[in-house]
């Protein structure tokens, strides 16, 4: 009988384990904690237009309430060639490549280079969306649900934006034993509204995952 029951143990220990190694999502709740303050607008000091260092097409707006991340994707069209793409230019843009909207261009020599961005929103002062301050870093959250919310944390340090995301698969022990494994049939670590587990979890690197902007 004891071996059937450490047989079931280690199997339970083992799928645990596994779990907890293929978890690649974590949860926030609001820190319970004076220091961590709310606003109405965005800090004004992080205002300002970003590109993303080593690749410059990927640009970062940020104002008092919405921050979006562009892409931006060049298109060459030798201008020989035009004709046979069907595209043409018609005052300050180039058609053919978007439907129905032109877009901007450069010509270099024999070539014309089009401009497609496209934008994605990362914050936006609406009510799925809040902020909260603490020691000059901006916590950006997104409602997921009543409860439960993703995080990006933001900090600026001279001219370069920190845009810091928690990435669960790279959590080192002192960062799991501060959260909680939710065992849903998609678990998931939580960080609750503890202060303690909050500055814990910051001083610990929880969040991990960092692109760095540059100001224009």
């Amino acid at each position: 009988m004891k071996y059937i029951f450490l047989f079931k143990f280690i199997i339970y220990w083992t799928c645990s384990i596994y779990a907890q190694k293929n978890i690649n999502s974590i949860y926030f709740e609001y820190p319970e904690s004076n220091d961590f303050t709310t606003q109405k607008v965005l800090p004004s000091k992080i205002y300002g237009d970003f590109f993303k260092l080593h690749d410059s097409l990927i640009n970062l707006k940020l104002d008092s309430n919405d921050i979006f991340i562009f892409h931006n994707v060049v298109f060459p069209i030798p201008k020989e060639e035009m004709k046979l793409l069907q595209t043409y230019i018609k005052e300050d843009s180039v058609y053919g490549i978007k439907s129905n909207k032109g877009l901007p261009f450069k010509s270099i020599n024999d070539t014309i280079y089009a401009l497609l961005s496209q934008q994605y929103p990362i914050y936006s002062n609406d009510s799925l969306s809040s902020f909260m301050v603490f020691e000059d870093q901006v916590f950006l959250f997104n409602k997921t649900t009543d409860t439960l919310h993703t995080v990006i944390k933001l900090s600026l340090h001279q001219d370069t934006l920190f845009l810091v995301e928690s990435d669960p698969s790279i959590f080192s022990d002192s960062i799991i034993s501060n959260v909680h494994l939710i065992n849903h049939l998609k678990p998931y670590y939580l960080l609750s509204k503890s202060e303690k587990k909050w500055k814990t979890f910051i001083k610990n690197k929880g969040f991990n995952d960092t692109t760095l902007y540059l100001k224009k």
